[in-house]
């Protein structure tokens, strides 16, 4: 298990926009689960309330030490063309700039928000050449906290295996299709991106 790659997550509060602190709801207690199943290595999770606090996580992500954790699951409220990491708004093409050229290079950032990738095609594999990811994963529609919570425990394992993304992306679609149909699943690498149409007809 020690070998295994791991996930690395960065949460906000989801009740009310954050400002219900009563609310206990967390993707962190999944990750958990998953990976005292033996399905994914280590987790580092962090609650995130403000965006400077996001950007220092994300800066440290960046280092060499944390590739062992080479998936960023980005667990927060979203629109299409980005996310909220608290109460600040921040575009797909910032949050590129913010990870930096290449430093993201062998990894993959999931979006576990809504309609994130709800966006041009340019947009998706831009976010990949400038980074260096391998792919970027996400949604084109509202989700709702359980199907994506089902989901993740699907996505996550298939994710770290780090094949050809085209096959995970197709392989998902033909054992969960009913899941990906509901979520509207989108993925891009920096030469290709599956069809926003097909998500958005499929989420309809």
């Amino acid at each position: 298990m020690t070998n295994q790659a791991g996930v690395f997550c960065l949460e906000a509060s989801w009740a009310n926009d954050g400002k219900d602190l009563t609310d206990g709801c967390s993707v962190e207690q999944q990750l958990r689960m998953l990976h005292s199943a033996g399905q994914i290595g280590r987790i580092i999770h962090r609650d995130v309330a403000t965006l400077p606090e996001f950007k220092v996580y994300i800066k440290e992500w960046r280092k060499a030490k944390y590739r062992p954790y080479p998936v960023a699951y980005m667990a927060f409220h979203g629109f299409p063309g980005g996310f909220w990491p608290g109460e600040s708004e921040i575009t797909l093409t910032a949050f590129a700039d913010l990870i930096g050229e290449g430093k993201a290079a062998d990894r993959i950032v999931y979006f576990g928000s809504c309609q994130t990738m709800k966006t041009p095609d340019k947009d998706l594999k831009a976010f990949c050449k400038t980074t260096g990811a391998k792919a970027i994963v996400g949604y084109t529609r509202s989700v709702t906290w359980r199907e994506s919570a089902a989901f993740d425990c699907l996505l996550l394992p298939r994710l770290l295996e780090m094949k050809n993304m085209k096959s995970v992306y197709n392989g998902l679609v033909r054992d969960y299709n009913d899941l990906t149909r509901i979520l509207g699943l989108r993925m891009a690498t920096a030469t290709w991106a599956t069809d926003v149409k097909i998500a958005e007809r499929a989420s309809s």
